[in-house]
């Protein structure tokens, strides 16, 4: 069951519900009380929370270590939110790049079998700080990529955009892109010829579970390389609902918004009268 929890970030001012969540856990390391909690929020301790309507449900930390991902103090109140936490951790861990997420739980069948079900398998075994034996649980990630379109997105192209699969089936389309994770389709965006030298480009469309990770903006991105690449001197992105969230990141790749529609300046045109021989 998946949607049902959102997950965010652990903020300064979830230090006391942290500390409550693991309060009687027994995990090694977890925070004793909200003056703890507070401490590791502050000293760069990455904590994701799972919420429903009842409040927080669940919480896991995780950091990147030589490449790796890891996770530990997994807590959850409510059933799946754990395995949303596990599945958030592999999202960001993806988002960056890292291909790889592990963690040490203890080494038990129950253990194992719960962590095999959302795609982790067993790499080797370590000790905690009591002498315990833990297992080295593993997930290799798939390659979160945006690339062109093939022939075998088609499908995929039309259930995310409406459109008629046929047109995709016949052969890639120039300036048209697809998020893949894995060989997944996940999203879809495309930049189209309007004239005069202007590239348009849509929208990206993604997958619920994509979107707001920022994959809109390297999506956009591609485009714009694609137009850059062909000749446009401009490109022109409707600035709405999937868009305007990440008017910061766009600006930052020198996208400015302009009357409701984000404009990046790929060549500058010569002014009138600019490289006419005397």
């Amino acid at each position: 069951m998946t949607g049902r929890f959102r997950v965010r970030a652990a903020g300064a001012e979830d230090a006391e519900a942290l500390a409550e969540l693991h309060a009687g856990s027994g995990l090694a390391g977890a925070p004793r009380d909200a003056g703890e909690a507070a401490r590791l929020l502050q000293t760069g301790a990455a904590f994701l929370l799972a919420e429903d309507d009842a409040g927080i449900a669940g919480a896991v930390r995780w950091r990147e270590e030589e490449g790796v991902a890891w996770f530990d103090l997994l807590r959850s109140l409510e059933p799946w939110a754990g395995a949303e936490l596990v599945r958030a951790v592999g999202r960001a861990a993806q988002d960056r790049g890292l291909r790889t997420v592990r963690c040490a739980a203890p080494d038990t069948p129950g253990m194992a079998a719960y962590f095999a079900r959302l795609g982790y398998l067993p790499v080797g075994h370590t000790r905690d700080d009591a002498g315990q034996r833990l297992a080295v649980l593993e997930r290799r990630l798939p390659l979160l990529t945006v690339r062109e379109q093939r022939r075998a997105d088609a499908a995929a192209i039309g259930r995310l955009t409406g459109m008629d699969p046929w047109v995709f089936e016949q052969g890639a389309r120039p300036g048209w892109f697809v998020a893949a994770d894995g060989e997944r389709v996940v999203g879809v965006v495309h930049a189209a010829d309007a004239g005069g030298g202007l590239a348009r480009v849509s929208e990206p469309v993604l997958e619920p579970a994509y979107e707001g990770r920022g994959l809109e903006v390297w999506m956009v991105e591609r485009a714009r390389e694609w137009a850059e690449t062909n000749g446009f001197h401009t490109c022109e992105l409707a600035a709405g609902p999937r868009t305007l969230p990440h008017r910061r990141a766009l600006e930052d790749r020198l996208w400015q918004l302009e009357g409701g529609v984000f404009r990046r300046v790929l060549r500058r045109l010569p002014a009138d009268g600019e490289g006419d021989e005397a």
